[in-house]
């Protein structure tokens, strides 16, 4: 970090905090204010930079880096700190009852007190705006020190994959009748996590899937043949499951590594279709490091292996090259393969457990989520809002999930076009999903609409939203 900030290399500044505090592109443009998450991608792949003194300096007061570090004045937070570091040492939340509570950061207890995630209100520049910041960031002293904070809301009890525990014991060895006894279970055991990934998020699925994972490699070191190709199949269902379990929570760099395993796991057995599906996977990942050339390629490339095609994964890799070229502000061609992508579309009577196949959860009602997706993503939030909520009273009961992150992106679309009031009710009901699920990205793409309505103080819903964020998980629901 102090190469990085001698150098003025933001790139690789914005990298770090990225990987060492576990913090979103959206939390660290939170932070920063008056950036969004797409700059900070930008930021951390070099396409842009970062200039102007005060950028320069919330960037020190927000990632807490002194101002010696990046050549800027010294900032107020550093001043009575004998090592010119910044370590704060309490942090002050209301509780739900009783006085203010003051943390201490070095004992452990009161640490694991905290839930993993907390949504901090402030103000920044005459503009209210939330801030998500990690458990660990605060343990570290990072973001959440130099933001001084005051007023702090709980938002979720959800573990960190990190924190989901150690691998089980290694398996004895198993003959081929057990072998197979358990590949079957943890066959039926795989459609339930999918089913309550769906309804509930990440944290009552992932911490299932890392067990079950555990267990499939230990049984891989004793199967052979085509018990073997059996298990592998099953294995790369888990991994890919994995991939999109973190990648709700977050951890985009833990998605990549469970998907490129799934994709691993399924060439060994030959598994042609879960091929294809990591490619589907991996076009998806491009999309939110807003990689249109890989969006558009890898979605192609999934499409070409027409014998293992299903018709919804077909419909579900349409829709998902539409949003590559939806990043190249190409309008036509989005929406062309979407109307394409509605031919194909699963049966509206999905039940959210994937025993109809890879792509099941791509419906009429998803596939219009997306066009309205892409019509925020092409600028025109006007002709989203009535596509999001059409789809949002079609969609399918088990995704509340897809629910939850649907609706934070129409209260996105609703402060858009000036309905406030509008978007404070949907980013509310956003939240609670966020809250009851544990799914960080619904919760980021939420605390982004948030942001966006912060300087709107005539406003007595969006009034009511942050006061509901400051007191402690009163999240409203309606």
């Amino acid at each position: 970090m102090r190469e990085a900030c001698a150098a003025r290399n933001f790139r690789e500044i914005f990298r770090l905090v990225n990987r060492r505090t576990g913090s979103s592109h959206a939390a660290m443009a939170a932070a920063v204010g008056k950036m969004t998450s797409s700059r900070v991608s930008d930021i951390i792949r070099g396409v842009r930079g970062v200039r102007g003194p005060d950028v320069i300096e919330r960037i020190c007061d927000r990632f807490g880096i002194p101002g010696e570090m990046l050549d800027v004045p010294e900032r107020p937070w550093e001043r009575g700190s004998p090592d010119g570091s910044h370590r704060s040492e309490t942090l002050t939340y209301p509780g739900s009852s009783g006085p203010d509570t003051s943390l201490d950061i070095a004992d452990n207890a009161s640490v694991d007190a905290l839930p993993d995630v907390l949504l901090v209100s402030v103000w920044i520049e005459g503009r209210k705006q939330v801030v998500p910041i990690s458990r660990r960031t605060l343990v570290t002293g990072a973001i959440g020190a130099a933001l001084q904070i005051t007023d702090v809301a709980r938002i979720s009890a959800s573990s960190h994959a990190s924190n989901l525990g150690s691998a089980l014991p290694k398996l004895p060895k198993l003959d081929a009748t057990q072998i197979e006894a358990a590949t079957v279970h943890l066959q039926e055991m795989w459609h339930a996590l999918v089913q309550a990934d769906n309804l509930f998020g990440p944290r009552h699925a992932l911490a299932s899937v890392r067990r079950q994972l555990s267990v499939l490699e230990s049984l891989l070191e004793y199967a052979r043949g085509a018990q073997r190709s059996e298990l592998l199949k099953l294995s790369a269902k888990y991994a890919e499951s994995a991939a999109w379990l973190n990648e709700d929570s977050s951890d985009m760099q833990g998605a990549a590594k469970w998907t490129s395993q799934a994709m691993e796991w399924a060439n060994e057995s030959g598994d042609q279709a879960m091929v294809t599906w990591t490619l589907f996977r991996k076009s998806q990942q491009a999309t939110t490091r807003k990689n249109a050339a890989q969006t558009v390629s890898l979605a192609q490339a999934a499409q070409r292996n027409e014998s293992v095609l299903t018709s919804p994964m077909r419909a579900a890799a349409m829709q998902q090259e539409a949003h590559g070229y939806a990043l190249e502000a190409d309008e036509v061609s989005c929406h062309n393969r979407l109307d394409e992508a509605h031919k194909f579309a699963a049966s509206p009577d999905t039940k959210g457990d994937a025993r109809m196949g890879h792509g099941d959860f791509c419906t009429a009602s998803y596939i219009e989520i997306q066009r309205a997706n892409c019509w925020l993503t092409l600028g025109r939030p006007d002709l989203a809002v009535p596509i999001f909520e059409t789809a949002l009273s079609e969609l399918p009961g088990a995704y509340q999930r897809d629910r939850g992150l649907a609706q934070a992106r129409l209260a996105l679309a609703y402060a858009g076009i000036r309905e406030y009031d509008s978007a404070a009710v949907q980013a509310a009901s956003a939240l609670s999903v966020a809250r009851s699920s544990g799914s960080l990205r619904t919760m980021h793409e939420t605390v982004s609409a948030v942001n966006s309505l912060g300087e709107v103080h005539t406003s007595q819903a969006v009034s009511q939203l942050f006061d509901a964020i400051r007191e402690e998980g009163g999240f409203p629901t309606s």
